[in-house]
This record gives C-alpha cells, sequence and structure tokens, in this order.
C-alpha cells in the first residue's frame, strides 16, 4: 500500500511538472493556469484512485473486455474530473473562467481529453504491474510448492529402512544378550544411534563427510553381527577430501548396504567391501565395490532411492553409474565440489 501511494505521488507530480516545463518552454509564464492545471491534476490523482478500485474487481476478466472497460471508465473519471475542476474554478472565481466566458465546453473538452488520454496509460500501467506482481507472486508459490514437494520426498527416501536389516539386527542383539551383555548393550547403542540418524528430517539434504562416515561404521558394527568373517569393509579416503565436504545423508550406507545385500549376502565365502573417496577433475568421486555380478536390469530399493535422491538434490549435474569389471561389482557416485587445497 505505501509502494502505490508513493508512485501515485510521484507519477502525478512528475506530470505536472511536465506540464508546467513544457508551457514554460513555449513562454506561456501564467501563474493562475498553473494553478488550473494543479487542480485538474489533483481530480485526476482522485479519479485514478477510484478507478484502482474498479480494476482491481477486473482481474480475471478477458482481455477485451478490459480494454474496452478500461477506456470507457477513463472517459467517465476525467469527465468527472474535468467537470468538478471547472465548477472549483468557479466556485474561487479564478480568472480563467472570465477568460473562457461562452467557451466553457471548450474547455471542459479539451481538459476532459487530456486527462481522458492520462488515465488510460495510467491504467495500462496499473494493469501491466498489477499482473506482473501476480505472475511474480505464482513463481514463487510455485517454486515454493516444488521445494516442498522435494523435501517432502526426500524425507520420505530417508526414512526408508531396511525391514530385514532391523530384524536381523533385533534378533542378534537378543541372541547376543545371553552371550555377551556388554558387547550387546554396545551394539543396542549403535543400532538407536543408527535409527537416530536415520529418522532426523531437520538436518538439511547434505551432511559432512564425517558424519556419513560415522554412520557407515555404526551399520558394519551392526551388519557384521550377522557376517561376521564373511565381511570386510575397508575405507579409503584421499587427502585432499575435507572431513566437511558436503553429500548427500544417508548415500554412503545405502551404497555399502546395497553392495553388502546384492554382493556379499550371495557369496559363499563373503568378500570385501571398499568405500573409496577422491577427486576426479572437477568431481567428488565416491565408489564402492563388491564381488559378485551384476545381474542384467538389477534393480532394488537402495539404487532406485540414491538415484531418486541424487535427482532430486543435484538435478543433471550428477553422475551415477553401476557396472561389473572381472567379477567386481562397482557403484560410482560423481558429484560437482571443489577440492579442498593446503596453504
Amino acid at each position: 500500500m505505501k509502494q502505490y501511494w508513493l508512485i501515485q505521488f510521484i507519477g502525478w507530480g512528475l506530470l505536472f511538472a511536465t506540464d508546467t516545463l513544457l508551457k514554460v518552454s513555449v513562454g506561456m509564464v501564467h501563474y493562475p493556469l498553473f494553478f488550473a492545471v494543479f487542480i485538474l491534476y489533483t481530480f485526476g490523482f482522485a479519479a485514478s484512485h477510484g478507478l484502482r478500485y474498479q480494476y482491481r474487481r477486473w482481474q480475471h476478466r478477458h482481455l477485451l473486455s478490459v480494454i474496452g472497460g478500461v477506456f470507457l471508465m477513463s472517459l467517465i473519471g476525467a469527465a468527472g474530473a474535468a467537470s468538478l475542476m471547472i465548477c472549483t474554478l468557479i466556485v474561487i472565481g479564478h480568472p480563467l473562467i472570465d477568460q473562457a466566458v461562452g467557451a466553457l465546453d471548450i474547455l471542459f473538452i479539451n481538459n476532459m481529453l487530456v486527462l481522458w488520454a492520462v488515465l488510460v496509460i495510467w491504467s495500462g500501467l496499473y494493469f501491466f504491474v498489477t499482473r506482473q506482481r501476480k505472475v511474480d507472486e505464482l513463481e514463487v508459490t510455485q517454486r515454493d510448492l516444488e521445494h516442498n514437494l522435494n523435501q517432502a520426498q526426500l524425507n520420505a527416501l530417508l526414512t526408508q529402512l531396511n525391514p530385514h536389516f532391523m530384524f536381523n539386527c533385533i534378533n542378534n542383539i537378543r541372541a547376543l544378550i545371553l552371550e555377551d551383555a556388554t558387547r550387546a548393550r554396545d551394539m543396542l547403542a549403535n543400532l538407536a544411534e543408527m535409527l537416530r540418524y536415520n529418522l532426523q528430517s531437520d538436518t538439511g539434504e547434505t551432511t559432512t563427510l564425517e558424519s556419513e562416515l560415522e554412520i557407515v561404521t555404526t551399520y558394519i558394527s551392526l551388519i557384521k553381527m550377522q557376517y561376521e568373517d564373511r565381511l570386510v569393509y575397508e575405507p579409503s579416503i584421499s587427502s585432499g577430501v575435507g572431513t566437511d565436504t558436503q553429500v548427500p545423508r544417508l548415500m554412503l550406507q545405502l551404497l555399502v548396504e546395497n553392495a553388502i545385500k546384492h554382493g556379499i549376502a550371495n557369496a559363499v565365502n563373503g568378500g570385501k567391501v571398499t568405500l573409496s573417496i577422491g577427486w576426479k577433475a572437477k568431481w567428488l568421486r565416491i565408489t564402492v565395490t563388491n564381488p559378485g555380478q551384476l545381474q542384467p536390469n538389477q534393480k532394488g530399493i537402495g539404487v532406485d532411492n540414491i538415484r531418486r535422491r541424487l535427482q532430486l538434490i543435484y538435478g543433471d549435474e550428477h553422475r551415477f553409474h553401476l557396472y561389473e569389471q572381472d567379477g567386481v561389482v562397482m557403484a560410482e557416485v560423481l558429484l560437482p565440489g571443489k577440492e579442498k587445497t593446503c596453504a
């Protein structure tokens, strides 16, 4: 509202100033005339404000109907303002009335036509500004809705827990209570920490590499209750990768979990899962390998979860590959980033 009044005063003020300067430039320095023009534009100001109330009801009308209505309403407003100006000049005994005796109709028509043109231009600008503002508001609303939808989808993906993993962990901890109560208590604490980390919904789409590595270590400690010596986990982090590097939450765990589920679980003697993180040109390269064979069109909740989450966070600014070479399956993720340099 404050912006509207500011624009109104500035716009009509500039119009009056321009009109005055034009008259001065052609030698029409007549102060009573300037005062009469000021009165005309004052009523024009009031007419434009009245038109605003009418136009606010026309936001959803057809364009041709709006154009016709603008010309008609502007003409009515201009006629009203010109009439009020002449009435005011008569009441105050303005000298312009004496000069225009017998030609008040011409004075009325001339001023009405001038003001009509001004109000038509004002109306066009009003509809342009208000409609552009609504377009901007709709774009902001749409972006907010898309962001909220993406965030909801991310939260849903982040809370997808593997029920088989949970079931096995609980059973293993229950069996461990009779054998080693201290270790069982530690495993229960690890499970609680992992559940807490999985269910957090207010920590953002990404987190630090340090936090992700810790939760992977926690996951490995739990899953080894089931696989014991059949599972070997070997992480390798390049020196150029800082622990504060941002990565998607729970992505490393999903990559490792997928490697164990489709690799170690199907190998009689188990095997080694490696996690390597380093830089490849402008990309942060994360690879997880496991022994096994990649089945044609192999899909799973973990892989699908990773693909969808990367798309939601990075759009097309990422790469995800899953391939097999010499009996080793490799999952490779490339994320946009910047290598940390030493001073």
